[in-house]
């Protein structure tokens, strides 16, 4: 069996407090723990840290009347903290020790949750009639320190305890589950961080969390032409997890019409304050931005103008690796326009422009493109086409095909976007940026 996840080196060094600036919760005095995220400090205490797939939760829960018997008092909370909201049946180590009258009861064990496996440990302290437990829930072994340290500050003041205090319910902080590409995580160099779910590109920066929710054919079709375009996605995508209490709409008269909504709202999962804003951008469809930040001070300094949000589009960006890719992509274009006389209005003539281009990768390094493409101008058609057979390979952002134009070797900039449902292959040829192929996936 493999080795379990979990380090108690500080587990029971519950009164040190660390040479930094305490925060009060409950009964207790602690720190929070650098580089994490607060998302609730109301029924528990509750910090999170998203490095890519790798993710770290810590909770502090409210010290409650117990069963006066620490045995009971752990079972009570792996029930509560395990079973209940992961399924985690029973912990697969456990240990029980003491310090300064408080009896610690450890337990960790494996889990699945939405196909994401994790780790989660509860520590339960009990003295006398009086319990409460720290629970950590993570994927990697590199945030054990974070949470021997977070663990050591935590100091108790039993004299701020109120019997009777009963145990809040526990509600499951899963991250998102991940795009199914090989690297559905970017780190851009201005400190943003984009993860590719399946829902939404969710994008994160210090305390402010962004959602660029996909476009959504049939969400659009069923809107109503009776409804303002703000108010209707504010329905789908802010009011199911969000209270607010006085939402305020734009009213400024600009062109391009500016959709957008805003304000101070609650968190419906975890209770914690919070300001929500969402800007719908009209580009192929609805693609309406959802940005969750602590307060109006702290998004107005990032995004003073509602028309600031458009460029976070651009951060749906993901490398490209050739296990992504392989398989065959279509794209294409085309338009015409027509033709009439100034001063009869008669219809003269028209011309049309219509292109296809096919890629297709093979798992053992060779390609294949096609381009064709039909120019009518009026009664005139032309046909073009042409055909290349090469190598090809993927370092992240560039990807090189060979033998193509003249025999030579085309570097292409190369990005996965993600979509409803998958990925889009956006290439551009680096010696001819007109050149450029927005590509799905046909098989």
């Amino acid at each position: 069996m493999k080795t379990i996840l979990i380090s108690a080196q500080l587990l029971f060094l519950p009164f040190l407090i660390l040479a930094q600036s305490p925060m009060q919760f409950d009964i207790f005095t602690c720190q929070a723990p650098a580089g994490y995220v607060l998302k609730d400090n109301k029924e528990k205490l509750f910090f999170e840290k998203i490095e890519g797939s790798a993710y770290c939760q810590l909770y502090l829960w409210k010290a409650t009347t117990g069963e006066s018997d620490p045995e009971k008092d752990f079972a009570r909370d792996w029930n509560n903290f395990a079973v209940t909201p992961y399924q985690v049946s029973a912990p697969e180590t456990k240990e029980m020790n003491s310090a300064d009258g408080w009896t610690v009861t450890n337990g960790a064990a494996r889990g699945t949750y939405k196909n994401i496996q994790f780790v989660i440990s509860i520590s339960t302290y009990s003295k006398g009639a009086v319990t409460y437990a720290i629970v950590s829930v993570l994927n990697d072994r590199k945030y054990l320190a974070d949470v021997d340290q977070f663990t050591a500050t935590v100091d108790p003041d039993l004299k701020k305890f109120k019997p009777g205090s009963s145990l809040a319910k526990p509600v499951v902080n899963q991250p998102g589950q991940l795009m199914n590409m090989a690297k559905p995580t970017t780190n851009f160099d201005d400190g943003w961080m984009a993860r590719a779910q399946t829902s939404y590109v969710q994008l994160q920066k210090s305390n402010t969390e962004i959602r660029l929710h996909y476009v959504d054919a049939a969400l659009d079709d069923a809107k109503s032409n009776m409804i303002d375009a703000p108010e209707y996605y504010w329905k789908h995508y802010i009011e199911p997890y969000f209270s607010v209490r006085q939402p305020e709409k734009w009213s400024g008269v600009q062109y391009p019409v500016i959709y957008f909504m805003q304000g101070n709202a609650t968190n419906k999962q975890t209770g914690a304050s919070c300001f929500v804003a969402i800007k719908i951008v009209y580009n192929g469809g609805a693609r309406p931005i959802v940005v969750i930040s602590p307060d109006q001070s702290s998004y107005q300094r990032q995004f003073p103008h509602p028309n600031d949000l458009d460029r976070m589009l651009s951060y749906n960006k993901f490398a490209v690796t050739a296990k992504d890719i392989i398989g065959t992509w279509n794209g294409g274009g085309g338009g015409g326009l027509e033709y009439y006389n100034a001063y009869t209005g008669n219809y003269m003539s028209s011309h049309t422009l219509s292109t296809t281009d096919e890629f297709s990768f093979n798992s053992n390094g060779t390609y294949s493109s096609m381009y064709r493409s039909a120019n009518i101008n009026g009664g005139n058609a032309q046909f073009g086409g042409q055909d290349f057979k090469g190598k090809f390979s993927c370092t992240d952002w560039q990807l090189s095909a060979s033998n193509r134009y003249r025999g030579a070797t085309t570097n292409f900039n190369a990005q996965l976007i993600a979509v409803k449902g998958g990925y889009l292959l956006y290439l551009q040829d680096k010696a001819n940026s007109s050149m450029q192929y927005t590509l799905y996936r046909t098989k």
